[in-house]
């Protein structure tokens, strides 16, 4: 792969959510931002200094649904599964986005190469990555794991 710089590659276009926002918010959040524009695959969570917290992705959200349908439901099938679901999804619109949030903590800096982002979005299993600019600790952008899979699909089935 090219040693390109991650600056001229990272989406400066992106969506970001308090790491305090409730679930309901964030499914709001999360809806608006997969309609686009920037149609990435999360939003970066900050915490209340503006830093990266971790990120919020539809594959979280997904988990903890199964979470909520494992808790509601014993067995596939069941007649009342539904009803049993939505009470357990109201319990769950008050937690905050910080309690289900992947990628906790997880940074690159913006003088790092694309190939460097490239390998950490793979060996974490991550959505999208939060690029933070040295001098600021402030995030500048993101690399998405479709950016990724667009890098290295072309050389990986030739």
């Amino acid at each position: 792969m090219a040693e390109k710089p991650i600056k001229e590659v990272m989406v400066k276009d992106f969506a970001s959510i308090g790491e305090r926002t409730n679930l309901k918010e964030a499914f709001e959040a999360i809806k608006k931002n997969l309609a686009g524009p920037p149609h990435s695959p999360g939003l970066v969570v900050l915490d209340r200094n503006g830093r990266a917290a971790g990120t919020l992705s539809v594959d979280d959200f997904m988990r903890e649904l199964s979470r909520l349908y494992g808790e509601a439901c014993d067995k596939i099938g069941q007649k009342d599964w539904g009803e049993k679901f939505f009470n357990q999804c109201e319990i769950a619109g008050l937690k905050t986005v910080s309690e289900i949030m992947s990628g906790k903590g997880v940074t690159i800096d913006s003088k790092a190469t694309f190939d460097q982002s490239c390998e950490l979005i793979l060996s974490k299993n991550l959505s999208l990555l939060p690029v933070v600019d040295a001098g600021t600790s402030k995030v500048a952008g993101i690399i998405t794991r479709r950016m990724v899979l667009e890098e290295l699909g072309p050389q990986l089935f030739k």
